[in-house]
């Protein structure tokens, strides 16, 4: 949760599309030096990033703008819409449908989590699952891990579950879910905490590569 000054920040941002330190400093009673602190640390934590932006001549603009994290700061109906979807294709007997379709999602996240693996070289389960931290981070699901360096297993937890509207009609995305960390890393994955039973966060134990 952001608040203060930051969610200020956040807000001008998309009420504007984008903002610049100066444009801040006019609108936020705050020291230039304070506020530029407050864009780091946004930055940092993945809610906006920047760009230069030339407007005419001299040097370009820097300019910010709000990541698909930091839209996530603010409601939206999205996820109910796809629960209402989902319920009105099961009660049209279309259930075959929505399987079909989460089915392909999830095979599209297993490509691009593979993909982005490949394409970083990493070779060793720690530099793999950095990777997939990243991509965790990107879709809302608050993820942390904890790499075990005695026996080389592994603990991805992930805090916030940005499906659990639609988790409200069918499981198909959890048991899915389960089957992407199996594919990626091992067979011997296991799931070993669940937010759709009461847990706190959904909690994969990856043991090491044989």
């Amino acid at each position: 949760m952001i608040t203060g000054s930051k969610k200020e920040i956040v807000d001008l941002i998309k009420r504007r599309g984008t903002l610049s330190i100066d444009e801040a400093v006019d609108e936020i009673d705050l020291a230039k030096t304070t506020l530029r602190e407050h864009f780091l640390q946004l930055e940092r934590d993945g809610f906006v990033d920047r760009e230069y932006v030339r407007s005419g001549p001299g040097r370009p603009s820097l300019q910010y703008q709000l990541t698909s994290k930091g839209n996530s700061l603010f409601p939206s109906s999205e996820s109910k819409l796809i629960r209402n979807i989902i319920n009105y294709l099961k009660s049209k007997g279309s259930e075959q449908l929505v399987e079909e379709f989460f089915e392909d999602f999830w095979d599209q996240r297993l490509e691009e989590a593979q993909g982005r693996i490949k394409k970083s070289s990493a070779k060793d389960l720690e530099s793999k699952v950095e990777i997939l931290m990243q991509m965790l981070e990107e879709e809302g699901f608050m993820p942390e891990f904890n790499f075990d360096e005695s026996d080389e297993s592994l603990t991805v937890k992930e805090c916030n579950c940005p499906f659990s509207e639609v988790i409200k009609e069918t499981r198909l995305p959890c048991k899915l879910e389960e089957m992407f960390y199996k594919k990626l890393f091992n067979e011997n994955a296991q799931r070993t905490s669940y937010i759709a039973e009461g847990d706190y966060s959904c909690t994969y134990d990856i043991p090491a590569d044989q």
